[in-house]
């Protein structure tokens, strides 16, 4: 019973950061959008490393370019090789502050950035433009936002 209701937390959770991952909050700034999936894969991981794998994050990629209307297998390269990354160094971001989890997740989000747009450089042109990486400093400061609001909700429940 336990475990089909972590499943079920965790996939929802994923249902929902797709969907607000696809909320367009300001079209003007379609840049600082927070890439929701990628943080709670990477959350969710650092949690259930035996539920949530690098398979996981494949299908989540995969999930993501359908509903983005992306190249399908972009997202879920990307997906794949940060989850991989975080399941190497689980124990060492589970074990830092939260401010260098928050670099971390920076340094993933331009990571991600650029996987996804060195894959469209091969298959489509695009141009460089440098606010694209805008979302990465976003992506870190709403980890540290998360994390903090989690562990007040965990004590709270206790």
């Amino acid at each position: 019973m336990q475990r089909t209701h972590k499943f079920r937390t965790i996939y929802s959770s994923f249902i929902i950061a797709i969907i607000l991952q696809l909320i367009p909050i300001f079209p003007k700034t379609w840049y600082f959008y927070p890439s929701w999936s990628l943080m709670l894969l990477i959350y969710w991981t650092t949690i259930c490393p035996n539920q949530v794998n690098i398979g996981t994050g494949f299908i989540l990629g995969l999930i993501t370019d359908i509903a983005l209307g992306s190249n399908l297998g972009i997202c879920s390269l990307s997906f794949s090789i940060l989850n991989y990354l975080t399941i190497r160094k689980i124990y060492f971001f589970k074990h830092t502050p939260i401010w260098q989890q928050s670099c971390i997740i920076v340094l993933f989000s331009f990571l991600n950035q650029n996987i996804i747009f060195f894959a469209k450089i091969l298959t489509i042109e695009i141009s460089y433009t440098p606010k694209i990486f805008c979302n990465c400093l976003l992506d870190g400061s709403i980890w540290a936002i998360f994390i903090f609001v989690h562990k007040k909700i965990i004590k709270f429940n206790e």
